[in-house]
């Protein structure tokens, strides 16, 4: 892709739908949100391409390429695959693995050659290591709002309320406790990718991606970096 011409970068996530049109890498940074693809109108009508990815949502994707296909801009959707750009996927069943954590590998690989845990949390907390180009397989637990809800439903006389701490405390009400279990559930799910690369690995990095609390877990180790937008950087790759 040519610096003049433009791709739009769509990703259909569980609750929103992100996008970012790129001419350059460093355009992904500039990032926006929506809920339906007719909001995505004016963007399609200034892209070259559309090049989109969703975990589910098929009535979504199919709703972005008949908007693509009325104003005549190629759309490509975008599938987990068995090897791209050199990187092995360890599913044999690799249709089965979100396309959301594979566009995330794929943008973990630019970043660093060094073995490397990719995580994303979300409503599904997932990591998932790369070594030496192979991806070799990974965890998925409940995410912050999930596990909440969980406790709640499932739980007698345990209640919550919306507060989302940006900090580990000890709770004083059955409120914030629960937020702050929530919170360090995810926090040691961060930890325990770092300390499994650090007792094979001489040097490794942990990149998080995804909007679930990143301040604590970022605070904790120089090996822990924040990437918010790993998805579109992994189709940008794509293009």
């Amino acid at each position: 892709m040519s610096d003049r011409s433009k791709a739009l970068l769509v990703d259909i996530g569980n609750t929103q739908i992100k996008y970012a049109l790129v001419s350059v890498i460093s355009d992904v940074t500039a990032v926006n949100y929506c809920h339906q693809p007719e909001e995505l109108a004016e963007f399609v009508r200034l892209a070259d391409k559309v090049v989109v990815s969703s975990v589910g949502h098929l009535a979504l994707v199919e709703d972005l390429k008949r908007l693509c296909e009325h104003l005549n801009t190629p759309c490509m959707v975008i599938k987990t695959a068995a090897n791209s750009l050199g990187i092995q996927c360890a599913y044999e069943k690799y249709h089965t693995l979100g396309v959301d954590r594979w566009l995330a590998i794929l943008a973990a690989r630019e970043i660093t050659q060094l073995p490397v845990a990719v995580i994303d949390l979300g409503t599904a907390n997932t990591c998932d290591i790369v070594v030496n180009n192979k991806h070799i397989g990974g965890w998925i637990a409940p995410g912050f709002s999930v596990m909440r809800e969980s406790l709640l439903n499932n739980t007698q006389q345990v209640f919550a309320d919306t507060y989302i701490p940006d900090a580990l405390d000890i709770g004083n009400t059955t409120e914030k406790c629960v937020s702050y279990g929530c919170l360090a559930s995810q926090t040691g799910f961060v930890m325990l990718a770092e300390q499994f690369l650090a007792n094979k690995y001489e040097d490794y990095f942990v990149l998080v991606t995804g909007g679930g609390q990143n301040s604590l877990v970022l605070g904790s180790s120089k090996k822990i970096l924040f990437f918010p937008n790993l998805v579109l950087r992994g189709l940008f790759r794509l293009i």
